[in-house]
């Protein structure tokens, strides 16, 4: 079962597995009103504007686990649904040395309006999750769905497969670290090539580690998906036989 509005998307809303899936860079849409924020299509088609692969491998994974999956209806450039509302990058007038025009001297009443209308939302609906499946006695955990570019721009190289992120250590974490640690031919690391400890943002941290929830965030390198069906069948597997 599949429930979608133009803010967000829940697969499986009415799932009893504990295992609650979030996709915040899913998407590169922009509302039509703001006119794609001033960026073309082939800048909205890259790692500025969402995470390659992402949204596809969370449905995938959604489906065969039978788990509540969300998942982000519109860019993180319009709004990062991967931030608190109080921090500053939640809305970038700049991304990888690209100016966004539409997010220039951005009105606090703007900033506002994005956030009581996208942000907000998305977050409440995960909470309103989260309680469902507490009331029956189920204790959630929250796996977080996201992807990286290999190198930004003047940046160094990021040589990694994927990175698990975490605040605190948990059990979600200890397994998938030493599931795909297990295949020799993936280069996988502890809050890499972005440690959680440090920003302590996003679904997992908001939805997860602020309550005391086990949870859990996969970055996984967007080359991985350059072949999407090869991409989303490999990473699918490999989560599924250590979620399982």
């Amino acid at each position: 079962m599949q429930e979608q509005n133009k803010v967000f998307e829940v697969i499986n809303p009415n799932s009893t597995n504990g295992l609650i899936l979030t996709c915040e860079h899913a998407s590169s849409r922009i509302p039509e009103t703001y006119h794609n924020l001033g960026l073309s299509i082939e800048k909205l088609n890259t790692h500025i504007a969402r995470d390659k692969g992402c949204k596809e491998l969370t449905e995938a994974l959604a489906q065969k686990l039978g788990c509540t999956a969300f998942i982000a209806g519109y860019s993180r450039l319009f709004i990062d649904y991967n931030r608190r509302e109080n921090e500053n990058s939640l809305i970038l007038d700049e991304s990888d040395k690209i100016l966004i025009p539409g997010n220039q001297n951005l009105s606090e009443k703007e900033r506002k309006y994005r956030i009581e209308n996208y942000h907000r939302p998305y977050y409440q609906a995960i909470k309103n999750k989260i309680a469902q499946l507490q009331d029956k006695g189920i204790k959630p955990q929250i796996f977080s769905i996201h992807g990286f570019t290999p190198q930004l721009r003047g940046g160094t190289y990021r040589p990694w497969n994927a990175g698990i992120l975490y605040v605190t250590p948990n059990n979600l974490t200890e397994k998938l670290l030493k599931g795909l640690q297990n295949h020799e031919d993936l280069k996988v690391d502890a809050n890499v090539p972005y440690d959680m400890r440090q920003y302590n943002t996003g679904a997992a941290a908001i939805c997860g580690e602020d309550i005391g929830l086990e949870n859990a965030v996969i970055e996984i390198k967007d080359t991985e998906f350059n072949d999407m069906q090869a991409g989303v069948t490999k990473w699918s597997d490999l989560l599924i036989n250590i979620l399982v």
